[in-house]
Order: structure tokens, then sequence, then C-alpha cells
């Protein structure tokens, strides 16, 4: 007996909801399930740790979209859009997910093993605090709605985003 094939698309939110702001993915999670308007072909993940095995969660799929939060120097909160592409995993892929070995060499492992999504997206909210400590901070937590709702954008318009590895709709 074979199993089906993976929905084409992936939402995979990443981190844990125990160190604080690092539960930024599940609530985004919890914050698209709310609104309820996915479609069929869009299978959604709470893929906890960001650990090597996140690139089996990527095979057959044509597109990612990954949600975690994500040390780039901006105020708690603060969130961006960004495509993945070939050279930033051959460089160093920023924003620096607050993951120690995970995401980067997850995505480069899938890659050599012909098994990333052609579109990998990822949404990246700066963290104010990863202590341990159930809860997301004030700022990180209204953030969860925005990103919820340019994540849902995206799946319904098929949006591409833009040039530089950044999306227009950042906040």
């Amino acid at each position: 007996m074979t199993s089906p094939p993976p929905a084409p698309t992936l939402v995979l939110a990443l981190g844990n909801p125990d160190r604080g702001d690092d539960g930024v993915g599940q609530a985004v999670l919890l914050d698209l399930a709310e609104r309820g308007q996915l479609p069929a072909n869009v299978e959604v993940l709470d893929g906890g740790l960001a650990g090597l095995e996140t690139c089996l969660y990527l095979q057959g799929r044509r597109r990612a979209l990954i949600i975690d939060a994500a040390d780039m120097g901006l105020s708690p909160g603060e969130w961006r859009s960004i495509e993945v592409t070939q050279p930033m995993l051959a460089g160093e892929l920023r924003p620096g997910v607050v993951h120690s070995a995970g995401l980067k060499e997850a995505l480069q492992l899938a890659a050599a093993l012909d098994g990333l999504p052609e579109r990998v997206t990822l949404f990246g909210v700066q963290p104010e605090t990863i202590d341990w400590g159930s809860g997301l901070s004030h700022c990180v937590a209204l953030a969860v709605p925005a990103v919820g709702a340019a994540i849902q954008e995206r799946i319904l318009h098929d949006k591409d985003g833009c040039c530089d590895g950044e999306d227009p709709d950042y906040r």
C-alpha cells in the first residue's frame, strides 16, 4: 500500500512554545485555523524544533511557507517574508533563526537530495525573548494576525514576492 502524495503546499511552523517567542510559528498556525479559508491542497504542520528532519517535510512539495522566530536585529514583533534562493543557501541565510543547527542545514540537505520545493518562503518574526516560559511577549503576539493574514493572502492569491529576496508586504 502506497502513501498518497503530500499536499503541494506546506505551511510549516517551527519552534518551541515553551521558550517564549520561539512559539510564534505555532501561534500563527492557530490564527490560520481560526481563519479557516485555506484550500484543500495546503497542508499545515507543526514541525517543532528545526532539525535536519525538516527536509523530510519538504519532499514532494511545490511550495513551502515556513514560520519561525528569527533574530534579524529588528524591534520585537517586526517580521519579514523572505524568498529563499539557492544562492542564499550557499551563503549565510539571513534572517538568523534562533535554532543553533537546523533550518539552513535542513534546506541545504533538501536541495542536495533534490527535495527542495520550487518556492520556499520564510516568515521570520523578531523575538523579544526566547527564555523558558510559556506565552508570547506582547509585541510578538500582536504580530501573529498580520503574519497569518500575509500567509493566507499568499496562498489564496499565489503571490510570488519580489526581487532581492524580500517581499513587498513585510512589516
